[in-house]
């Protein structure tokens, strides 16, 4: 069994060493999940469709170009970030709504020790 102190510092050290786009990128996500992926949502339950999607990461790509200052000096150097960073952001949206929707078990009770449970009963 793993240590859950362990795997919380593993999981942290990993999240630190992710690259900086993701950093930029991720807090977009988050507040369009946190508003849109309600379980009254009838679009997003049980899961989006693959064209409601292409419509969220075009929502969300516009609006971190819009805050971010991208540089357009090149037309196939854009058109070649623009479909990288819109593919980092479908791959981050989707493991959000899968890590949303993922089943979290509940902690295991102890078992309770009986008396026959000790040794020299028999």
């Amino acid at each position: 069994m793993y240590n859950y102190y362990y795997m919380n510092y593993c999981y942290d050290k990993a999240k630190k060493s992710y690259p900086s786009i993701y950093k930029d990128v991720y807090p977009y996500i988050y507040k369009y999940c946190e508003e849109y992926d309600l379980e009254e949502n009838p679009h997003m339950n049980p899961f989006p469709s693959d064209k409601k999607i292409e419509k969220i990461v075009d929502k969300i790509y516009e609006e971190y170009s819009k805050d971010c200052s991208f540089r357009e000096e090149d037309d196939d150097l854009t058109r070649s970030r623009r479909r990288y960073g819109r593919d980092i952001i479908t791959i981050l949206l989707l493991r959000e709504l899968l890590d949303r929707r993922r089943y979290r078990p509940q902690r295991r009770r102890r078992r309770k020790k009986r008396r026959r449970d000790y040794y020299g009963y028999y």
